[in-house]
């Protein structure tokens, strides 16, 4: 698995396109940061409910607990993840987790999947057990929000105190960080 001791993403993405010719991916982005020797990187394709959940279920895996952060690659709109066979809604996502990701983080790389209210967000920490959980409020652009995240990523990597680094990403990234809505939440606190 290449250098043990670097913090681990694992993505788990869907097709963002339905066309067999695409090769729109969040995973070259990452693979810059690995190449760059900032992450290790894992990366599935899920486009299903089932598949979501498998995923998921390997990321808990033991042998995997330095695999941090999880980034979910989905279209989506105000808290809900759309796969080709359902929409999730973040209580349901919760569901699937089961309390297993305790100081874990999760990233939604999707179009509005933070614009819930600051309750059900510190609601799905708490019940995930998440340190953590990031992404956008607005509809975002790709271009955008992957040049965002190959700044954000490595700050939450490397966070003691969750919303010291996202104070910091704020401060760095203003204008970035507010045209995409990038919003933070964790079981007590929830950024505007």
């Amino acid at each position: 698995m290449g250098n043990t001791t670097l913090p681990g993403i694992f993505c788990i993405e869907s097709d963002w396109v339905i066309s067999m010719e695409s090769k729109q991916s969040v995973e070259p982005a990452l693979q810059a940061l690995e190449r760059a020797g900032y992450i290790r990187l894992i990366r599935r394709s899920a486009n299903t409910a089932a598949e979501l959940e498998l995923y998921l279920d390997r990321w808990f895996e033991y042998r995997l607990r330095s695999f941090t952060l999880a980034y979910l690659g989905f279209h989506g709109t105000a808290r809900t993840l759309h796969l080709r066979d359902q929409e999730l809604n973040l209580p349901h996502l919760a569901g699937l987790i089961h309390g297993r990701a305790e100081g874990k983080v999760l990233h939604f790389g999707s179009c509005r999947a933070m614009a819930g209210d600051e309750q059900e967000l510190q609601q799905f920490c708490r019940a995930t057990g998440a340190a953590a959980i990031t992404g956008y409020t607005k509809n975002i652009e790709w271009l955008e929000s992957s040049a965002f995240e190959l700044l954000l990523l490595p700050e939450l990597m490397d966070a003691v105190r969750m919303k010291s680094a996202h104070d910091r990403i704020v401060r760095r990234y203003p204008d970035l960080a507010e045209r995409l809505g990038f919003r933070m939440s964790h079981a007590t606190w929830t950024s505007p």
